[in-house]
């Protein structure tokens, strides 16, 4: 799995969303899976990959608009500043794409490969993970933690404003209108979210060439011990970092297939550290819950391989999991990062193999393929 993850990132190094390198880096892939696969299929999708990253320069200069114009006039303040933070939450928080008509599709790709069971498929097994990198989170790399929790409270001014000029129109006491202030010495932190990324494309190592390298080793393991009823699919997302694009669309592309074939994703993403192996209950940006008894699946595949593992929301960030579940479909995700602090690998040019600890891909291997042997068995 180390050497996969070694390969791509020498052969094609970081993989931007969208870009060529992203593309190479999805045909080895192909390749590679064409070696145990029945079939082997990579898809192209067009999606305006640039409109969640790009969108918070319009964001940013609209709170500075807002500020403005609460000294102007309220009441235009008012539904200027509400439909920003309403736009805001409902396009970049929660990952809905309420913008995405504002800009360009470009291409990326998802590889898909199925290994066909020996008998009857009565059920589809997806296990995967994404292939692209991002550009690096530039304060988060200088500042680390502090770098974090200033995007956060970047993000909460934009939403409050909102509030706060909405509340302006019908609120005229003199000491309301001295918070104003606040928001305008707090607005130059506003540059963490304007300027968040650098000019480097990171390895992605961690995230998530690890999730992407278990899947292939699953397609490896199950070509040789096939499976009774269950068709495994290993899929290679594309274009995660640009707001789960791959997944998105692969979902929406096949949804009644999904449906018909009771399919179940078995997302991975950054499996880096054996310690933060963690199941997630939910993902607090998208507003998705995943059903309990799903994670009590991968939780007795913990248990039965006496791997230690947490359960807990991930509150920041989205996996391809999401995607799926947001459509209707069902699907679970597993990380390998400390959920409950920010990693300083996570989004910056530490993400290189050399965090990666190897017990943390061999762990989850071992978990996979016995989740995998049970949910053969009892389907």
């Amino acid at each position: 799995m180390l050497s996969y993850i070694q390969d791509i990132i020498t052969r094609f190094g970081g993989r931007y969303f969208g870009s060529e390198q992203e593309h190479k880096a999805q045909l080895y892939t192909a390749d590679i899976l064409k070696k145990y696969c029945n079939k082997v299929d990579v898809e192209e999708f067009m999606s305006p990959l640039e409109a969640h990253f790009h969108s918070l320069k319009g964001f940013c200069i609209t709170y500075i608009i807002v500020l403005i114009l609460l000294r102007i006039d309220v009441r235009f303040a008012a539904v200027v500043g509400v439909v920003n933070s309403v736009l805001f939450l409902g396009h970049f928080v929660t990952y809905r794409h309420w913008l995405d008509f504002l800009y360009k599709k470009k291409p990326s790709w998802n590889v898909i490969g199925d290994i066909e069971p020996t008998g009857e498929a009565k059920t589809t097994l997806i296990v995967a993970g994404h292939i692209d990198s991002v550009k690096e989170f530039k304060w988060w790399y200088k500042f680390k933690q502090n770098g974090a929790v200033m995007t956060i409270v970047a993000s909460f001014i934009i939403i409050l404003i909102g509030v706060y000029a909405g509340l302006s129109a019908v609120i005229t006491a003199a000491w309301w209108s001295y918070i104003w202030w606040f928001f305008a010495v707090i607005s130059p932190l506003l540059i963490v979210l304007f300027d968040m990324h650098g000019d480097e494309v990171v390895h992605g190592a961690s995230d998530n060439l690890t999730g992407v390298a278990v899947a292939v080793e699953m397609a490896k393991v199950f070509s040789e011990e096939k499976l009774k009823h269950t068709r495994l699919r290993v899929i290679s997302f594309g274009s995660e970092e640009a707001c789960l694009r791959g997944a998105w669309a692969y979902a929406k592309e096949h949804k009644q297939q999904l449906l018909d074939e009771k399919a179940f994703l078995f997302n991975m993403d950054t499996i880096k550290d054996t310690e933060h192996l963690t199941i997630g209950t939910l993902e607090a940006n998208t507003l998705v819950f995943y059903k309990k008894e799903n994670i009590k699946l991968v939780e007795d595949a913990f248990k039965a391989e006496k791997i230690p593992v947490k359960i807990l929301p991930l509150m920041v960030g989205a996996s391809d999991a999401s995607a799926f579940h947001i459509q209707g479909l069902p699907a679970i995700c597993v990380i390998g990062m400390d959920s409950e602090k920010l990693d300083p690998s996570y989004h910056t040019r530490l993400d290189t193999i050399e965090y990666i600890n190897p017990e943390a891909l061999e762990s989850m291997k071992k978990v996979l393929v016995r989740f995998i042997k049970t949910w053969d068995q009892k389907n």
